[in-house]
């Protein structure tokens, strides 16, 4: 498990990325921006995984990432649990993220909705 309040005190003070490459999160927020299937694939390495989030918000991931070792993705991570907090969620809040994700804002999702 990742250190979340070290993560979440760095992320909101320096509101930089913490451990990935830049071209490993990407946060999708204008509808000519929004990928293909197979530009997620690509991106992902593999097959897509899509987490449907509590507004409408998507996260594609690779599907196979935790079964292949992929590394932490931190920011993703984070984003997650700022979601899923444990206040309003029973399970979820534990979960992390890991290997490249992409982040489509619901006003954007184009065709995956």
């Amino acid at each position: 498990m990742i250190g979340l309040s070290y993560q979440q005190e760095r992320y909101n003070m320096e509101q930089t990325k913490a451990n990935t490459e830049v071209s490993e999160f990407k946060i999708i927020d204008d509808e000519k921006n929004t990928p293909t299937l197979k530009e997620a694939q690509d991106f992902v390495g593999g097959m897509v995984e899509c987490i449907t989030w509590p507004n409408g918000d998507l996260l594609i991931v690779n599907e196979e990432g935790k079964l292949n070792n992929l590394p932490l993705n931190p920011e993703a991570t984070l984003l997650w649990r700022m979601t899923f907090t444990k206040d309003k969620y029973v399970t979820g809040y534990d979960d992390f993220v890991v290997g490249p994700a992409i982040y489509i804002k619901k006003h954007a999702l184009k065709n995956w909705a």
